[in-house]
């Protein structure tokens, strides 16, 4: 009901303001040297573009009306037919541009194409269709330079409004609302605009417009080749009000010497071209504006992949170079070992041990390159991660790492449960806890401690990884998290674990950072998203 209701109201203003405009052409049409410049033509199309066929009845009871309103009053089948003009006029125009090719409404005179589908298809061809119905104006008596001074006068009129309303405004049939597009030029192109503005009034003031009507044409071409589409739009729309409508007002006809819309067809041919070549040019300069910035981001972002993929090749360059040493030496070390045991088979079981050591080496090297293959390809899953038990499984792989049983770790989680990836989470903080094991301080009175601390400030949560261990050295903190970068001189690992750290915060859109002080401890600080609360 509310729906009916609605459409019965937009149904009532759609025909006043359309009876409205055939009252004020009928007065303008009375002006001495003027052409009929019969408004609701425009609205016709617009209000068609925009509300679609349901407007049809509006439009035949207004062709009705304005005929009473022009002193018809009886209406035989010839009248009736001269009555359908503006419905099918604006039928016309919604049937070739909208049916013959859909679009969405963002894309109605988006592009220099759409432009000119509408100036033709949406136009000149309902124009013409227009034309046939002049062509029987009792008045007119198939006179067909009358039938081309009206056509001209006919596209003058809807070129400029109907392009304004329909790219300034739209109507969203989903939510029964009009949307506006704001004027958006620079202020110094608005100050511009007031200035050729001016100019165009003192035009209309001081020069008869049948004989220095070019001068517009020159003027709101250079501005739509300097501003673009949309002030093409608003001026044109100016030099119709100034050379069109405002002088057929009396307020205004003493003022200028403009007196009323010119009836040679030259002027009316040339300004119609004028109109056409100024929106043209102004589409175009809009397009490639619009191409140009589009092509600079476009770089930007090749640029970008680039940088990475520079990054990628230098990384993978170095991972190569790193892992076949990495790789190799203890191997060499091994077979080092076997041949002195073959040697010296006496001390075989000492040989073996250090074998062992090799091997195990070895296999912590390859478990840490399958971490970093894992973490890079990961998908995240997000899971609620209770950071106790996390931490609690992490350090169950660290029991057998030396002087982990004197390590006292504390915890002070101001943040107990998080949702992430538990894998890439898991990573980073084992990553962080075995150094932190790894690199305590092995002095016989040194009390060994871990403190773990969760929580959240107005943007992040953090997690901090805190040991009172070897610390690390100003100089080496700048390349900490690199690819296998070994901060202190005691490191025994591949390097490979920060930077493992690093991606695996990176991927869940984190940051890793690092505060040490040599000697005394660190304190690893991960920061990740507030969302994954």
């Amino acid at each position: 009901m509310k729906i009916v209701i609605r459409n019965i109201a937009q149904f009532a203003i759609l025909l006043v303001i359309l009876i409205g405009l055939s009252y004020l052409s009928f007065q303008l049409s009375t002006v001495t040297n003027s052409l009929l410049l019969y408004l609701p033509l425009v609205l016709g199309i617009v209000f068609i573009h925009w509300f679609g066929l349901k407007v049809v009845p509006v439009l035949l009871i207004n062709g009705i009306t304005t005929l009473m309103i022009y002193g018809v009053t009886k209406f035989p089948p010839f009248m009736i037919m001269i009555s359908t003009h503006e419905a099918v006029v604006a039928v016309t125009s919604w049937l070739l541009y909208q049916k013959l090719f859909p679009q969405k409404h963002s894309e109605r005179l988006g592009n220099t194409e759409s432009f000119l589908r509408f100036l033709f298809l949406g136009i000149v061809i309902p124009v013409c269709v227009n034309s046939i119905y002049v062509y029987h104006y009792g008045f007119v008596k198939g006179d067909m330079d009358k039938v081309g001074l009206y056509w001209l006068s006919d596209f003058i009129t809807i070129l400029p409004l109907s392009i304004a309303l329909l790219y300034f405004i739209d109507f969203k049939t989903a939510t029964q609302s009009f949307q506006f597009k704001p004027l958006q030029i620079s202020r110094r192109a608005f100050i511009e605009l007031l200035g050729i503005s001016g100019v165009f009034i003192a035009l209309s003031i001081l020069f008869p417009f049948d004989k220095y009507w070019f001068i517009y044409g020159i003027g709101a071409t250079l501005f739509a080749l300097r501003w673009g589409f949309s002030v093409a739009i608003v001026l044109n729309v100016i030099i119709f009000m100034l050379s069109y409508l405002l002088p057929l007002f009396d307020f205004a006809s003493s003022l200028l010497i403009t007196q009323g819309s010119t009836q040679f067809i030259s002027v009316h041919l040339g300004m119609s071209t004028m109109m056409f070549v100024s929106l043209l040019v102004g589409r175009v300069v809009t397009d490639l504006s619009t191409a140009e910035q589009n092509l600079k981001t476009e770089k930007a972002r090749v640029e970008k992949i680039n940088d990475n993929l520079q990054q990628a090749n230098q990384e993978l360059d170095h991972f190569v170079y790193s892992v076949s040493h990495d790789l190799s030496a203890p191997l060499k070390s091994i077979k080092g070992l076997v041949t002195v045991s073959r040697m010296d088979p006496t001390n075989g079981s000492l040989y073996l041990e250090k074998i062992e050591k090799s091997v195990e080496r070895l296999e912590n090297f390859i478990d840490e390159v399958l971490e970093y293959s894992r973490t890079s390809r990961k998908n995240l899953v997000y899971e609620s991660i209770q950071i106790k038990e996390l931490v609690d499984q992490i350090n169950a792989k660290f029991e057998f790492l030396e002087n982990y049983a004197n390590i006292h770790f504390s915890y002070d989680l101001q943040v107990p449960v998080i949702t992430s990836d538990r894998f890439l989470l898991r990573v980073a903080l084992g990553n962080l806890l075995s150094n932190a094991i790894k690199y305590q301080k092995k002095f016989s009175d040194q009390e060994p401690q871990i403190i773990l601390k969760s929580y959240q400030d107005a943007s992040s949560l953090i997690l901090e990884v805190i040991d009172n261990g070897e610390g690390i050295r100003d100089e080496f903190k700048t390349k900490l998290f690199n690819m296998f970068y070994r901060g202190t001189a005691s490191s025994t690992g591949s390097g490979l674990g920060l930077y493992i750290a690093k991606e695996a915060v990176q991927k869940l859109g984190g940051t890793i950072s690092v505060e040490s002080v040599y000697g005394e401890g660190s304190t690893f600080r991960i920061k990740l998203p507030a969302g994954q609360l």
